[in-house]
């Protein structure tokens, strides 16, 4: 069952982790549009953002039950904590990018994108550092 979850645990990280590259290198194609243009794009290709939300589902179901065996010694492990935490930090920064997609599609699209772009950035910022702090603790 265990390589079951670790699997299902890289493909949510692969999901939600490429959703964040996706949509970094989407900001470089938006950069060279017309303003009107820009916003219609940046509003369809969100849809992406749904991949993210099922890779984020996936991580932490799947880390749930990876979790177990270290769950005694979490106290005495400060990376992993500070990995947890980061994960928390992700899904608090997830929420916020969809609340202003939200926002976005029922109007003054361009005020609330604008907000949730450097959000978006931060994601794949934290993302690395889960990722990094991942090879760390479970090396």
């Amino acid at each position: 069952m265990r390589e079951i979850m670790l699997i299902l645990h890289f493909i949510g990280l692969t999901m939600g982790l490429g959703t964040s590259f996706a949509h970094g290198f989407l900001s470089q194609a938006v950069s060279k549009m017309e303003p009107a243009e820009a916003v219609k794009f940046r509003l369809h290709s969100m849809v992406l953002s749904r991949m993210g939300h099922i890779g984020l589902a996936l991580l932490v179901v799947s880390g749930v039950y990876l979790i177990i065996p270290f769950w005694q010694t979490l106290p005495s492990n400060p990376l992993l904590m500070l990995k947890l935490a980061l994960v928390f930090v992700l899904a608090v920064l997830i929420f916020l990018i969809g609340r202003g997609t939200r926002q976005a599609i029922q109007g003054d699209a361009e005020r609330h994108l604008k907000k949730i772009e450097p959000l978006g950035k931060l994601t794949l910022l934290v993302g690395i550092a889960i990722v990094t702090l991942a090879v760390y603790v479970f090396h």
